[in-house]
């Protein structure tokens, strides 16, 4: 009789464990003038550094519930800089990141991975102009109560997206096939 109990009681606190709704990560705000999203590409055997600085971002994160953790950052792709008054007329032409037909870019996280002490891995779908790939993001994160600074740094092919068509380009001469994405965010916890 005391093993029948004893497992209803196991199997009562299951049900009730299972029942109860999972933790949910905490909402963040970007602090968009500490935040930065940038890029590095080699053009013309030169390292070019570029910067999008419209960006906003949907954040829910919290490393011990990584399961319901998500991101999801929208880029304003018409206000692309590189410090370069002929390339910055140039990347929004149709050829490289076409503007008047894809004016954001979009990143959607699906999944995040531990990778060591406060270093994680975000798995997602990027999409510009209109090209949706998977690619996966790592980074690092340091919070410190209400305020978090997470850094990383990706690589993407250009020409995955159709960015930089045409024959002058196909080739990585003179505008390298892969482009460096890095990313600085600092966020304050909403609740």
């Amino acid at each position: 009789m005391i093993k029948f109990i004893s497992s209803m009681a196991a199997t009562l606190l299951l049900a009730l464990a299972l029942a109860l709704p999972a933790a949910a990560a905490p909402d963040w705000t970007v602090d968009a003038a500490k935040s930065r999203l940038a890029f590095k590409v080699t053009v013309n055997g030169q390292v070019v550094d570029g910067r999008f600085p419209g960006f906003g971002a949907v954040i829910r994160f919290d490393p011990a519930v990584l399961a319901s953790s998500s991101v999801r950052f929208t880029v304003d792709t018409t206000g692309i800089k590189t410090g370069d008054a002929t390339r910055d007329a140039m990347l929004p032409k149709p050829a490289w990141f076409n503007v008047l037909g894809f004016p954001q870019a979009t990143f959607q996280s699906t999944r995040f991975v531990a990778d060591g002490p406060g270093r994680f891995i975000c798995e997602g779908k990027l999409t510009i102009k209109g090209i949706t790939q998977d690619i996966k993001l790592p980074f690092s994160i340091d919070i410190r109560g209400n305020k978090a600074v997470a850094r990383g740094t990706g690589t993407i092919r250009r020409l995955d997206y159709k960015i930089g068509e045409g024959p002058d380009f196909a080739t990585g001469t003179p505008v390298a096939l892969e482009v460096k994405v890095l990313f600085d965010v600092t966020a304050t916890r909403k609740n």
